[in-house]
């Protein structure tokens, strides 16, 4: 059935624009102006912001045609050179003259937010073309000149999206096909005078690169591997949160939200919050005691801190000592009745026989009153209510105190205190440690505080109910405290006990957080890529980290290029040869082009624009890095994850090509992989899209054999699987991976190439 046509309506378009004033700004326009007249460099800043047509005054547009002809030439465009300018080109008299370009430097008291007041006039260009495209679609679906409704649609979706694209400074458009042949021509003889050398950007692999040809300009290059690698703990491993409250792993991996304790270079704890939470499968699990009698169960490959550094628990020792918390110092800011607090004590516990106990027990009852019960039904099974971790602290050390009271006594100026109970135990070691108390666990039913530092805390902080004057007798000289919130304990123990559902957390930065009372930690292959490409290609390279900081980053590609082992790096205990192959490595970074921004959750539009500026200011960029790509989001994405992440990759794709250069993104895999016997990955284990796989030109997998396979004859092998090359041969070679360095070497073995 053919559309209806509509017959043409005049309509008064005059008698409209004289009502309303098109928006604009004159004091932003003139500010904008003033500002680069002040600061030449600031140029750069706004130039992906507004162009010319964007000012709506015409001797505006003059005097930024003028500024953008000066900065391109790398002439000043100060008051004095812009007049010549105006003057030369006859057009000094349209803007008012020299009088007001003076006028517009005075007025401007500073260049410093010179990008806001280009957001201004972009935001009124906009609002400007809006209304002249919206009286456009007006006229034409009153006057319809005997267009169909579709043609009308088609027309008004064009005027409208055209508004966006000319906010783009790089659109290459159409180009004529003999201007692409000249140009692919010079490719090719470039190519041909190598002899078959690398085409594209070396990796420093010499078998990747004989692989890949280097990488190539404008291709989009995923390096993609699981998160954590098989390092994780046991799901009813306890974490203490911001509020207090514990909860295990299990249950924040639920939740997808926490706040918990990470351990700083400075061995300080501070509240962090994860930016990942994984669950990894069902896997053997090994239990680590120590002599204080704290546990957890992780899996061989989960780190621990040592005093040589990070290790996985399949390379430590019982006897060897692994850092735990000397003090947690988190408490919530909940409250009860102190008569809740004293009864909850004494259900837990068995009331002393004591007369000042009875008497004060008899007294809390009669508060409580018989309608009350009710909290004390979690106190029957003799374990601590939850409600009791979220207290405060004066309230926890109420509780602890009337505890004592019931079920403490004191043998050779140690506190000792007795439960059947090995959870209850557990639980009272922890809320000594909330004060700084160091307990042991021992004998199976008892908790000892041995040494005088803790034995003072407990009696200024806590105190025992009647035995005040015993513990008066302890020497009141503490031992020297440590400046560090750690306490190295010796391994007792290290047990397997089956399989079990293991989790693990990503901690931005600090890759590291407590569990059970112990320090636990959570590749860098593209840095290694961004690192050689930077010092020995002596390419300007810009790393994007929304995960580290730039100091972190930093951190590794000291280790990595000097070859210092990191946690040296982090703790700073250094030897003297370790300084000299910092400082060399320093020297070198000093000298290259490597750029990083480690602002966070980044959006395509954003990364894009940042990305652009460094070109322009550099010249032709020879790397992009981006860590990593699940960690950028797409503003006001209404959508599922999928296809924001769909949209992402497209972006990294027209990024590449918009710019020429290379960009790497890290990704990672979901968990598939780990159900099958052979976890190396394969394209259909890219997390979150399909989409990523179809914008990719280069798809790398990193798989260690050694992570999964405890016996592993990889050991110190890493597989990169080159699972997807767009314009060439797919396959896998090997790599030697220095993990004390985070870095990745050519490996001296034969390798293997499959298609």
């Amino acid at each position: 059935m053919q559309e209806p046509t509509y017959p043409s309506i005049p309509i008064d378009n005059t008698a409209l624009e004289s009502l309303k004033t098109l928006p604009f700004s004159r004091e932003a326009e003139q500010s904008v102006l003033g500002g680069l007249m002040l600061s030449n460099e600031k140029w750069i800043s706004i130039a992906e912001i507004v162009t010319k047509e964007d000012f709506h005054l015409h001797e505006h547009q003059i005097l930024f045609n003028a500024i953008q002809s000066l900065s391109e030439e790398n002439n000043p465009c100060d008051a004095v050179t812009l007049s010549e300018w105006l003057q030369k080109h006859d057009q000094l008299d349209a803007i008012g003259g020299g009088t007001y370009l003076g006028i517009l430097v005075g007025n401007t008291p500073s260049a410093a937010n010179i990008t806001a007041y280009a957001d201004i006039v972009r935001d009124r260009s906009i609002l400007r073309q809006l209304v002249q495209v919206g009286t456009q679609i007006t006229e034409s679906a009153y006057n319809t000149q005997g267009r169909k409704t579709a043609d009308l649609l088609d027309e008004a979706e064009r005027l409208v999206f055209e508004i966006a694209e000319k906010g783009k400074r790089s659109q290459t458009g159409f180009a004529k096909i003999d201007d692409i042949l000249d140009k692919t021509l010079e490719r090719i003889d470039k190519l041909s005078q190598q002899g078959g050398r690398i085409t594209g950007i070396s990796t420093g692999f010499k078998d990747l690169d004989k692989l890949t040809s280097g990488l190539q300009q404008s291709d989009l290059i995923i390096v993609a591997g699981r998160p954590s690698m098989g390092k994780c703990i046991a799901s009813d491993c306890k974490i203490v949160l911001a509020d207090g409250h514990l909860a295990t792993i299990e249950e924040i991996y639920h939740r997808k939200k926490a706040q918990l304790l990470t351990l700083e270079q400075n061995y300080q704890f501070y509240l962090t919050q994860p930016t990942d939470f994984i669950y990894d499968g069902i896997k053997p699990v090994f239990r680590v005691t120590t002599e204080l009698g704290r546990c957890i169960e992780t899996t061989l490959t989960h780190p621990f801190l040592t005093l040589q550094g990070w290790h996985p628990l399949s390379d430590i020792s019982v006897g060897e000592k692994i850092a735990v918390p000397r003090k947690i110092g988190v408490f919530g800011n909940q409250r009860l009745r102190e008569c809740q607090i004293k009864l909850l004590a004494d259900f837990i516990g068995e009331t002393n026989s004591h007369p000042q106990i009875q008497n004060d027990f008899s007294e809390a009852v009669e508060q409580f009153g018989a309608d009350n019960a009710k909290i004390l039904e979690n106190a029957k099974g003799k374990l601590i209510p939850s409600i009791i971790f979220k207290l405060e602290q004066t309230q926890i050390a109420l509780f602890l105190n009337r505890l004592f009271a019931t079920e403490a006594w004191i043998d050779n100026n140690q506190i000792i205190y007795y439960s059947v109970h090995d959870e209850l135990i557990k639980q009272v070691q922890h809320l000594l440690l909330r004060f700084g108390i160091i307990a042991t666990h021992c004998d199976g039913c008892q908790l000892k505080i041995l040494d005088a530092n803790s034995i003072q805390i407990f009696i200024n902080k806590i105190g025992i109910f009647t035995q005040k004057q015993v513990l008066s007798d302890i020497p009141a000289i503490l031992e020297p405290s440590d400046e560090h919130e750690i306490y190295w304990d010796q391994i007792k123990a290290i047990e397997a006990v089956g399989l079990k559902p293991v989790y693990d957390l990503t901690i931005p930065e600090t890759h590291n957080f407590v569990a059970n009372d112990v320090c636990v930690h959570n590749t860098s292959f593209a840095m290694n890529l961004a690192e050689h490409a930077a010092i020995h290609n002596k390419m300007p390279v810009a790393v994007f980290s929304m995960e580290m900081s730039n100091e972190q980053l930093a951190m590794r590609l000291i280790s990595s290029l000097g070859k210092v082992n990191l946690q040296k790096v982090r703790t700073g205990n250094l030897e003297d040869n370790d300084w000299s192959q910092m400082i060399e490595a320093v020297s070198e970074l000093t000298q290259s082009y490597l750029f990083i921004d480690e602002t966070p959750a980044l959006n395509p539009t954003e990364l894009r624009s940042r990305a652009r500026r460094l070109a322009r200011e550099k010249g032709q960029l020879g790397l992009i890095v981006i860590d990593y790509l699940q960690l950028m989001q797409v503003p006001n994405n209404k959508e599922n994850r999928t296809n924001e992440v769909s949209e992402i990759s497209r972006a990294l794709k027209a990024l590449a090509k918009e710019l020429n250069v290379p960009v790497v993104a890290l990704s990672q895999l979901n968990r598939s992989l780990e159900q099958r016997s052979n976890k190396r990955p394969i394209m259909s284990d890219l997390r979150e899209s399909g989409e990523i796989e179809q914008s990719a030109d280069l798809v790398v997998f990193i798989y260690r054999d050694e992570v999964y396979n405890e016996n592993s004859l990889e050991k110190g092998k890493a597989e990169i699987i080159v699972a997807k090359q767009r314009n060439g041969p797919t396959g896998t070679i090997f790599l030697t991976f220095e993990g004390q360095f985070t870095r990745f070497e050519n490996n001296t073995e034969e390798n293997f190439y499959g298609e």
